[in-house]
């Protein structure tokens, strides 16, 4: 359970699922179409590795040269080329008859949630896209939603294809035990990528409240927007670079829903610690026995866990003091099927996403 700022209640079963990444875990992603119906993921250390792919006069680069400026972030960055057509979902599949035999029908799966399934569990919190179209970035959004997982950072380039992006993502994210996996940063001014930097800066600076990112090297606020659009922005959840007493911040630290960036974030990092931790320990045994021995092992395992991420600011202690409270089942008391199918399912984990202030009021009194 991970209590969240509207003072909702999330409740997720978290089942082993190994990230996938390798020796390196990327902290950022930049989707891209292939030039074929292939999907190829490369994670670079340095933006110099990143040439031999992508050239300086592509999109990628653009976005990886700004990522790699923020404060603090030295990569990796993985580049996810997906493929370049659509492919029919087996599940959709329908046949039907005619007089001159049938026809077959089927929903199209598009290229780019083809590529991003494959790469769901690379470690990486934050994506941006390359040249993505409105309907590509509707369904990353749906899919991404729908996993509950990486935060999907997106730059529309004008308040109304902002609005019109919140109207799909609230019409479309309504689980009551679900946060919103959107973030729009607005930037009217062409081959600014002012989104892909400050993802890079929040994935380098955890934890971090978007609200508190600023003077970044491609940040400015747009001349062209005005206090109305500056309210509009906030309106629709979304945010943009604004002078804050000087400081060139961004507006707000929301996603497009109700919920903030961060707690999305935060919630996927506090799931995979636990769901790595754990792995991590069945990796090192050669043969965990079904006993109270390890049953032990595993919630100690997982109690370090919790303290080493409310060390890093990301939890918030428990009323009790704890960092969570872990709770486990005896082997005795499991049942015999569990034992019967080698899985264990007796863990509980109750754990706090700390929280942030966005807002101080003051009263002043003066004396004339």
């Amino acid at each position: 359970m991970v209590k969240v700022k509207q003072m909702t209640d999330v409740h997720i079963i978290v089942s082993i699922h190994q990230l996938t990444s390798g020796a390196v875990t990327p902290l950022v992603a930049i989707a891209t179409k292939n030039t074929d119906a292939t999907t190829k993921a490369t994670v670079y250390n340095s933006l110099y590795d990143l040439t031999n792919d992508y050239g300086e006069d592509t999109g990628v680069y653009d976005q990886a040269e700004a990522m790699f400026e923020a404060d603090n972030f030295k990569g990796p960055v993985e580049v996810i080329a997906y493929p370049n057509t659509d492919a029919a979902d087996p599940s959709s599949v329908k046949a039907s008859g005619t007089a001159n035999g049938g026809t077959v029908t089927a929903n199209a799966t598009p290229g780019i949630v083809t590529g991003l399934t494959e790469h769901l569990y690379d470690g990486f919190i934050y994506l941006v896209l390359d040249n993505a179209s409105e309907d590509q970035i509707e369904a990353v959004s749906d899919f991404l939603y729908d996993n509950q997982r990486i935060m999907l950072v997106t730059q529309p380039s004008s308040v109304a294809n902002l609005q019109k992006l919140q109207t799909h993502v609230i019409g479309y994210q309504k689980a009551k035990d679900s946060l919103c996996n959107t973030a729009a940063l607005v930037v009217t001014t062409a081959g600014n990528y002012r989104a892909a930097q400050a993802a890079a800066y929040a994935a380098a600076n955890l934890p971090v409240d978007w609200q508190h990112i600023g003077n970044q090297t491609t940040f400015a606020p747009d001349t062209d927007l005005t206090m109305a659009d500056y309210d509009a922005i906030a309106a629709a959840g979304g945010t943009t670079v604004v002078n804050k007493a000087g400081d060139y911040m961004l507006l707000n630290g929301k996603a497009l829903t109700t919920n903030y960036i961060d707690q999305f974030v935060h919630t996927q990092l506090v799931v995979d610690r636990f769901q790595n931790a754990l792995q991590k320990y069945l990796n090192r045994h050669k043969f965990v026995t079904y006993d109270d021995a390890h049953i032990k092992e595993m919630t100690q395992t997982l109690q370090t866990t919790g303290d080493d991420l409310a060390a890093l600011g990301v939890l918030f202690p428990l009323s009790d003091g704890n960092s969570v409270d872990v709770t486990s089942v005896s082997r005795a008391n499991t049942p015999n099927a569990d034992v019967a199918s080698r899985t264990y399912n007796g863990f509980g984990v109750v754990a706090q996403i700390a929280d942030d202030i966005d807002t101080v009021n003051m009263k002043l009194d003066i004396t004339l």
